[in-house]
């Protein structure tokens, strides 16, 4: 049985609209930093990014976009010849929309370190981000009557979205089998 999570509330303004596309699809992302550390970095508007949820080591959740909204998180372009074009995905579901993926997904930043454990998150951590898809799922439902399916081509990792600039986010040993 899970437990329940708390979610902080903050704001960040660095959002957009979805230019009315509906989230289907949840990019896990590392932060390469702290929890702390990001939430005051993604809040800043210096930063140019933001994420919809940060998720601490302990299983701290913090809200910095609302669902509702598009955060600056995943960097894919629409411009050609960019190494970070939405063609380089290594996703159908990416390349075949023909645009930003912020528009249609809802990003989480993970506490920690690619290169430090390889994205592996805490118990407390991976508990907190199961219940928070879960919770992230049933939102949309609510809002947007849409079913965020439960696989690998939904449920993904940044270095799928952007794989040339972010080949390791949210790393190697990122728990997938245990979030699935």
């Amino acid at each position: 049985m899970s437990r329940e999570f708390k979610i902080i509330q903050k704001y960040s303004p660095n959002r957009m609209s979805r230019q009315g596309w509906k989230p289907d699809m949840i990019v896990n992302h590392i932060t390469e930093g702290s929890y702390s550390g990001a939430v005051s970095w993604l809040m800043n508007p210096k930063s140019k990014a933001s994420a919809h949820f940060v998720v601490s080591k302990k299983g701290e959740i913090t809200q910095l976009v609302d669902i509702k909204e598009a955060a600056w998180i995943n960097g894919t372009s629409v411009t050609a010849g960019k190494n970070n074009h939405y063609s380089k995905s290594s996703l159908k579901n990416v390349r075949d929309r023909r645009t930003n993926a912020n528009y249609y997904t809802i990003g989480i930043e993970h506490e920690g370190f690619s290169n430090q454990g390889g994205g592996k998150l805490t118990d407390t951590q991976l508990e907190a981000t199961i219940w928070l898809h879960r919770h992230i799922v049933k939102e949309v439902k609510r809002i947007y009557e849409i079913d965020i399916k439960i696989d690998r081509e939904h449920i993904v990792g940044h270095y799928q979205v952007d794989p040339i600039r972010k080949p390791n986010c949210p790393g190697g040993n990122f728990q997938w089998d245990a979030l699935l």
